[in-house]
């Protein structure tokens, strides 16, 4: 079990505590991303700073897992450390998220298809869109002389 050996202020009382399940979970995550990298504990270690055998105590749960423990690894990992708290503990309204951030539902969801409206590319025409995209593309990282016909 992991436990947290901080001290906690009154206005934190009022805070969910993290269930030692979703800790866990989190550990065994991270512990899953190390291994994909196919890197050393001791490499990733160096690199963030930490002494020898600190990550093995954290992932075995001696060291209590801290929010800038999952920040530090997850970014040294190459990982959104949001993706590892939302796939542990994903919101009960997923919409909550969307407000936090000033989005209303309304403005995320993809606008309506015209399906009266719509017409189907043949491949000419598909081959012609991909071959102007393209080209603007290359004129915006400068890799292309910019066209005179458009």
């Amino acid at each position: 079990m992991i436990t947290d050996r901080t001290e906690s202020t009154d206005s934190l009382d009022a805070l969910p505590r993290v269930e030692p399940t979703e800790s866990e979970r989190l550990l065994r995550l991270l512990d899953s991303a190390i291994l994909k990298t196919r890197r050393s504990r001791r490499e990733i270690e160096r690199k963030l700073g930490w002494s020898q055998g600190y990550l093995g105590s954290l992932l075995r749960g001696r060291i209590g897992l801290k929010v800038w423990h999952v920040f530090a690894l997850s970014r040294e990992l190459g990982i959104e450390p949001l993706s590892l708290f939302l796939s542990v503990a994903p919101p009960r309204d997923p919409s909550w998220i969307l407000k936090q951030l000033g989005i209303t539902p309304e403005q995320a969801a993809p606008p309506p298809v015209d399906e009266v409206g719509r017409k189907d590319l043949d491949r000419d025409e598909l081959e012609e869109m991909m071959r102007k995209l393209l080209r603007q593309e290359l004129e915006r990282f400068g890799l292309l002389e910019p066209s005179k016909v458009s």
